[in-house]
Parts: C-alpha cells; structure tokens; sequence
C-alpha cells in the first residue's frame, strides 16, 4: 500500500515541504519504503535509487538525519526510495551487536533478486547525492566496499549476490560467516573508494561523500545511554550542523498526511491502554494562571470518557481524539492544548509531527503529560529520557515561537511526577509587549583568557550584566565544594557586591568561584542558572549549563555544550584596523606571509630553546618551499631565551616581534591574524590556537613535548591514560576501539566531582587534526599539502542559542 503527501509546489525549496510517500510491506518479515518523488520535470529517465537502510528504534534521531541528508544532496529528477530495515520479523536479534546487524545480507531477496541496492548503517549521513554511488561502475563484482569484509556501506548486484546473501541465510547463519564467505570468492567484491565509507579519523585526508561515526560512545546523538558515557565527536559539529538546518526547516521526515509505517499499529494497540488521565504538576497549574489560559483542547486517547478529569483547571475543556491528527478536518484553536497518554505510545518517528499538529491550535501553551517506563531506561534509548523530550519541545518552538510549553513526567502508572519542566522562552509575559531580559552576574576566575571568554559571551548575549571579580581572604579551598554553599573565604569586599536582587543567570569560570556561585542559587531559592566555562572540577549535574571544549576531557551530558574551540575571537573592525595600521610594513617581504605564534611552558609541556630550534627549522622549511617569509611574535610565556634562539635560527625573510624585548608595546599580534596567508603554532594555548583556526587559513601546529609536573598531575594523568586506554587507540580497521567498563567508570567518577580530569592540550590538537582544520608542523609540510580551511560552526552563536533556550527554562525533579 502506498500513501503520498501532496505539495502545492513541489519544486519548493524546503526540503521539509517535499512530497513524500510510504509503501507499507504487505508481510511483517519485509522492509517498509519510503519514496522521495521525483521533483522537477523532466524527470530522469534512470532507475530509482535504491537504498536499504538498517535502523532501529533506539537511532530515531540519527535516521531523522540520515533521511535530511538523502534529501539535501539528492537529484530532484530522480526518485529516492528507502527501505527502513526496522523490527523484521523472523530474525533472531539476541546474538547481534546492534538491532539490525544481519539485515543488511537479505537485500538481494528484499529488491526482487534484481537490479542494484545501496546499504547505509544508520550511523552515517551522505554529504554529496547518493545516486554517484548507486550509478558507479561495477565491472561484474557483485558487490563494492571499502573492503571485503567491510559491509556497512555496500552497493550491490542483487541478481549476483542472492545466492549467497538470502532472506534464509540472513536469519540462520551469523555475521562472520555471512562476510568471510563471498569475500574469499575470487572477483566477487570490488573496491569501493574510502570516500564512500570516511569513518571516524579518515576525514582528515578523505574526500568524505559519506560520513560513517563508526565509534559507538562518540554518536553525537546518543542513542543508548545506558550501554554508553557518552564523549564529544571531533566531526560531531557537522552532524549537529545538519541537524540544526532540518529542525529550522520543522523536516520529518513523516507528517500528518503521511505518517510512519508503524503509526496506524500503534494507535491500534492504544485501544488496550486503561490507564486514567491524571492531574497536571503544580507548576503547570501556576503557568496556566499566568498565561491566562480559559480554553483547553485535550488530546487523550479516552478523552471523551474522562472530560471532568482533564489535566489543567479551564472554564472550557473540548475532546481531541487522535484519529483527528490525520483526518482532513483541522483541529480548532484554542487558549491551550494539552496532550495526555498518547505520545508515549507512538513511533519516535511520529512524535514531532503530532507536536507539531497540536502546537498548531495553541494561541498560548503546549501542554505535555507522559508516563514513560518505572525503569530509567529500560528498552535502553535515550526517548525514555526527560531530555529527549525536552528536545521534541525545544525544537517545536522554532517553528512556533509564541508558545509556551509544558513537560510533565511520571514513572510508571501511580508514581508521583518525577520531571517537571516549564519553558517561556518565546512568550510573551502578560500585560508587556516583550519578554523581560534575564540579569547576568559574571563570576571571574584568576586566568584573564578565561575572563575575557565570559565577556565576550555576555556581550553577544546582549542582557543586563554586572561583573563580579571576587577576592578572597585566603586560598580559596577546594574541600569548601563538598560543604553547603557559603560565601565563606570571601573578602568583606567581595561579599559587599553579592547583594539583592539576585540575578537570573550566574555565567562563572573555573573552581574557586563554584561554591559562591551555589550560595547565590540557594539565596535566590533556585531560581538563579548557574552557568560555566571549561571544567568547574564539581559535579557536573550542579550546573545547569557548562560550556567546555576537549582538553579539559569532560563526558558528554545534556546539559554540556562540547565547542572545538574556546570562544576566544577578535572582532573583525579591530582587525581590520590592525591590518591598516601594519600592512605597509611588511610591504618588502615576499607572500605568502606565514604568522607564527610561539607560546611558552605550561604546566604539562616544556618549550625549551631545543624546541625553538626545530620550530624554526621546520617554519623556515615551509616558508622556503613556498617562497614566502615569516612574521613572528612570541609571548609573554615565551622564555626569553627561547625567543632568541628562534628568532636567531631564522635563515628566511622575516619580521620578528619579542614580547619581553619590546615589553609589550606596539604588538603585531592581531595584524598577523589579518594579514597572514597561513600560520605555524605551537600548542600550549587554547586561546591562540583559537584565534589562529577562526581564520579560516591553513594553521600547522608545533607540539611540544609533556613533561612530568608534579606528583598529583602526574598520577591524574596516569589514572586517565590507564582508564580510557581502549578508548584512544585505533582498532584493526584504523578507527577507535569501543568504549569499555573502565572508561565508563572514569566518567562516573568525573561527573560526581570524585576526580577532576587532566587539562589536555594535545587532545585539542588531535580533535582539531581530526576535523580537518590543522595538521602538525614536520619537515615536509606545504601549503599545497595543508588541510582545507574547512568551515567551522560559530560556536559563538550556537552558544548564545543554547544559553537563550536555558535562560527560558524552568527544570524541577522529584516534586
């Protein structure tokens, strides 16, 4: 059976407004497609493109994605057909490492026995159109792969491979088997270029077309949390980036007129349900008084029976069955809508478009009730977690930006409400014609770089702020965390500014400041959002926002923000200033003109006049090949000798800048950033890396060596090695190893503030090689041979975002 959405304009370029189509299987023990038409006339005379994709329900939010980059790179002449191998019937799963494993080796038997088919794991996302792949020559192989026995993405002769790749063989034999088997049949496979399969680290030197996160603890979207502890991916930025296009898009891909193939099922299976409406959270009760909210349609799969029960206290209360979502008749408008003992049952792929349907009646809230499972994960999938909702809503309010919304979750059926959750982001208070501005406290820490970050996030964040340097009597006492907040250790001084009205928000760095920030939320009876920078050394879930970056090596959590870079930048009218004031300066030197940036020790890394000296060789190098010059600045870390044994190696046309000879005046820092062609640095700054990479030049890092520090970095640094050791090394096929038990201990032990991770700068460097945007400085370095500048996201932005939708936000547990 096949249902089709219509578009009035199927040349749109929304890709959310596209028509789509559903071919429901006719046997359980057979994929569901999905059709992407054909868009513009005329249309191609090739075969559609076929493409058999293995999911299942725990990857909800990765499919989504998949299907948006099908959609975004795709030839709008051609029709698209995706075949979600989901819940088979038939197959034994128990023994397979992921919910599809063994699906992909019945697709000669799923396409007829004919014609080609392409397989994708879920867990990848195209990034140019998949038709290049499904029309390449197959000069008679019967299947291409990167490898024999690589088959996660595979495009394949069906005739050719049915007999060794079969509905039977699927279910009866196991993976090894069903792999090894064609592989040592000579002619039978042909190779696939790396491009097609870039997995993890290869995209460094790949062309990726598509883009496979093959390491299961790094899926940016983290899919199962309890097998997992979560860390951030160095290519997870362009998997968000695709994610954050489709959401601004409202992109289903399934919609009203055209639901999932497991939608009509489900509403079937509601008919089963006797579970009674219950009472909504007192903190909904308070928004619907605020809002003044008179009028109420309750979508409830019993609503008609239970109308005396419905959820919030309204004059007016009129039924809304959820047989209407998908029926011509459109829902009428009211005050609010409130959702109750239905979304909880449906497909994941569903829920966003039955949101979106209520969301659409709603002149003021959005109310939402669930009863997700009493075991906290228990089909182990982030959808039984609060946060996977709280995303459902979030997204929602970009496409309805007036609408207040309402989260309220119980655990299992007679448990009190274990999450409640408001959100005003983008209503309007009552009686005003905006929202009020929230007021920002900025806590600094000792390091200025660090302060300087939360300055420039308050100024792109644009609220009333008030700065805050504290001062303290004595050493500020890391024991003093583990005490009930207090300003104890402050000086008189600092305490004098610490005075009502407390703000909404407390944006702090760095450990000394926690526990003052903790005495300011309980002052404000909670209602303060303490967020920070870097890594606070606390237990993470103290904080409603951290914003942190990988050398500071924290897990993945929802309530972290994991930029590649610190927020450290130069506005673009200084350096354009900069640029004018020193450009007829270096008018005599030849391009390219290569900047070089020489930091100095740390506590983990030596810069020694040996360094210098092979720095300077290696700078030089590249400077000849290219015949251009260097122009060098050190800094005030730089030792002095080490200053002056680079600058006097330097053989090449240069401009050199000493920070302790010229003490600091008249520095060419920021006019390098401007002016220079491509920049060498050596890795001991976070901060100036940033600045250089925000260039969008090619930038070749100098690595220094690790030295020992004292006895407790020594031991931390072992610890952390020895935990994640499986981790950070490569397996057989060149990608990371899985995560295991003691890499997930080390993140539970991190979380609750027991240990404190090892400040790791090489870890940026690796991040930052792996994404593509810098490579390591060596002999033969060329800028022929540099990575691309391949564009990085405004994490700035998307910050400011992050901190936006929090600020607007109210979470409560256990009430």
């Amino acid at each position: 059976m096949t249902s089709h959405a219509s578009s009035s304009n199927a040349n749109t370029s929304s890709i959310a407004a596209r028509p789509i189509g559903v071919e429901r299987a006719q046997r359980s023990d057979l994929p569901h497609c999905v059709i992407l038409p054909a868009l513009t006339r005329p249309v191609s005379g090739q075969p559609p493109v076929r493409i058999f994709l293995g999911t299942q329900s725990a990857q909800i939010r990765a499919q989504r994605i998949f299907f948006y980059s099908v959609e975004k790179f795709r030839d709008t002449s051609r029709e698209y057909r995706i075949y979600l191998m989901k819940d088979i019937s038939g197959f034994d799963r128990r023994r397979w490492r992921t919910g599809f494993t063994n699906y992909r080796f019945a697709i000669p038997e799923f396409a007829g026995g004919e014609g080609r088919a392409i397989y994708n794991d879920v867990d990848q996302i195209y990034l140019e159109d998949p038709a290049n792949l499904f029309d390449l020559p197959m000069d008679d192989h019967g299947y291409l792969a990167i490898s024999a026995k690589d088959t996660s993405v595979m495009l394949i002769d069906c005739a050719r491979m049915k007999p060794w790749w079969n509905l039977e063989r699927a279910r009866n034999d196991d993976k090894k088997t069903l792999s090894d088997t064609p592989a040592n049949i000579p002619g039978l496979w042909g190779a696939l270029d790396g491009g097609w399969n870039t997995r993890d680290d290869e995209y460094a030197h790949l062309q990726a077309r598509v883009l496979h996160y093959t390491a299961l603890h790094q899926q940016p979207w983290q899919p199962t949390p309890r097998d997992y502890s979560y860390h951030p991916n160095p290519l997870g930025d362009l998997w968000f980036e695709l994610e954050r296009e489709a959401d601004a898009e409202g992109y289903g891909p399934f919609r009203a007129e055209v639901p999932s193939p497991w939608y009509a099922e489900a509403l079937r299976a509601l008919d089963k349900q006797t579970a009674k409406p219950r009472q909504a959270s007192p903190h909904a009760l308070e928004l619907t008084h605020t809002l003044n909210v008179s009028g109420l349609q309750w979508c409830h799969p019993r609503a008609r029976q239970a109308l005396e029960s419905a959820p919030l206290p309204v004059s007016q209360v009129r039924e809304v069955t959820p047989d209407a979502l998908t029926g011509p008749a459109t829902i009428d408008e009211d005050d609010a809508v409130a959702v109750t003992g239905l979304l909880e049952h449906l497909p994941g792929e569903d829920v966003p478009w039955v949101l979106a349907t209520l969301a659409r009646s709603a002149r003021k809230l959005l109310y939402v009730g669930l009863t997700l499972s009493a075991a906290r994960g228990a089909d182990n999938t982030a959808r039984d977690n609060a946060n996977w909702w709280r995303r459902q809503l979030r997204t929602l309010t970009q496409q309805y930006p007036h609408l207040a919304w309402h989260l309220d979750i119980h655990r299992g059926e007679g448990s009190p409400i274990e999450t409640t959750q408001s959100a005003l982001t983008g209503a309007r208070q009552p009686g005003t014609n905006s929202a009020r501005q929230p007021h920002i406290w900025l806590l600094f820490g000792k390091h200025q770089g660090d302060n300087e970050q939360l300055r420039q996030l308050a100024r792109h964040l644009g609220w009333p702020c008030e700065e805050k340097p504290l001062q303290f009597a004595g050493k500020p006492r890391k024991y003093r965390m583990l005490m009930p907040p207090s300003p104890a250790g402050l000086s008189q001084e600092s305490l004098a500014q610490l005075q009502p009205p407390w703000p909404d928000i407390v944006l702090g760095t760095g450990w000394r400041t926690v526990n003052i920030a903790r005495w300011v939320k309980a002052r404000s009876g909670g209602r303060t959002q303490m967020m920070y920078l870097g890594r606070p050394r606390a237990p993470l879930h103290w904080f409603d926002l951290i914003v942190t970056t990988p050398q500071y090596g924290l897990p993945a959590r929802d309530n972290i923000i994991h930029n590649l870079l610190p927020l450290n930048r130069v506005d673009s009218a200084t350096l354009a200033e900069q640029a004018e004031h020193w450009r007829s300066r270096f008018a005599d030197l030849p391009r390219p003109w290569i900047g070089v940036m020489i930091g100095g020790d740390t506590a983990q890394q030596r810069f020694d006049v040996a360094d210098a000296s092979e720095m300077a060789q290696k700078a030089s190098t590249l400077a000849r090949a290219e015949d251009g010059s260097l122009l060098i600045t050190t800094s005030p870390r730089t030792p002095p000798d080490v200053a002056r044994a680079f600058i006097e190696a330097m053989e090449v046309p240069h401009s050199a800048y000493d920070w302790h000879a010229e003490q600091g005046k008249d520095n060419p820092y920021q006019a390098y950033l401007a002016l220079c062609d491509a920049f060498v640095v050596s890795d001991d700054s976070a901060s100036m890396i940033a600045e250089v990479v925000h260039t969008q030049r090619p930038t070749f890092l100098y690595p220094l060596k690790e030295m020992s520090g004292s006895l407790s970095q020594q031991c931390m640094l072992k610890m952390a090695a020895w935990m994640n050791r499986r981790t950070r090394q490569s397996s057989y096929r060149g990608t990371p190893r899985q995560q295991d038990w003691k890499g997930r201990l080390f993140d539970t032990l991190v979380s609750n503030g027991l240990l404190p991770t090892p400040r790791d700068l090489k870890h940026l460097g690796e991040m930052l090689r792996v994404r593509g945007v810098v490579q390591l400085l060596d002999a033969d370095s060329s800028l022929a041979g540099a990575y691309p500048a391949n564009p990085l996201p405004d994490e700035m932005e998307t910050t400011v975002a992050e901190i936006r939708h929090r600020a607007g936000e109210r979470h409560w547990k256990s009430r």
